[in-house]
């Protein structure tokens, strides 16, 4: 059941009653480092009671690099505790192994085939 939702244009934020935010990347996006600020500009303020991050996509969708990188470091928030990225189509699974080895992230990632999958991994942060 979603709590609230916030649509950015390029992407959508949705809470849940379990504080769960879906980010979800409109197909054809590339997220750039000035739209992540903007996410979580939005979360901070919308959405605070909200502490785990769930990304989903559409086809084609991608961060930049720089996005990627910023998100990875860890400084754009320290609301969120854990992020699972559901990889649904062959090029997202790529870019986000690719993610997650390379830029390491500085809280708990992980990669789910499915959103049901993620969901329950995410609910095991409190």
């Amino acid at each position: 059941m979603t709590e609230k939702m916030i649509d950015l244009k390029t992407c959508s934020l949705e809470l849940d009653e379990s504080g769960i935010i879906e980010l979800h990347i409109y197909p054809n996006q590339e997220i750039q480092p000035e739209k992540i600020k903007e996410i979580f500009e939005n979360i901070h303020e919308h959405m605070p009671e909200g502490d785990k991050l769930l990304v989903t996509a559409g086809n084609k969708a991608t961060l930049s690099q720089e996005a990627r990188e910023m998100v990875s470091e860890g400084n754009v928030t320290t609301q969120i505790k854990a992020d699972a990225i559901v990889t649904e189509h062959y090029s997202h699974q790529m870019s986000a192994n690719f993610f997650v080895r390379y830029n390491q992230p500085q809280r708990p990632t992980k990669l789910f085939k499915t959103e049901e999958e993620a969901r329950e991994w995410l609910r095991s942060f409190s």
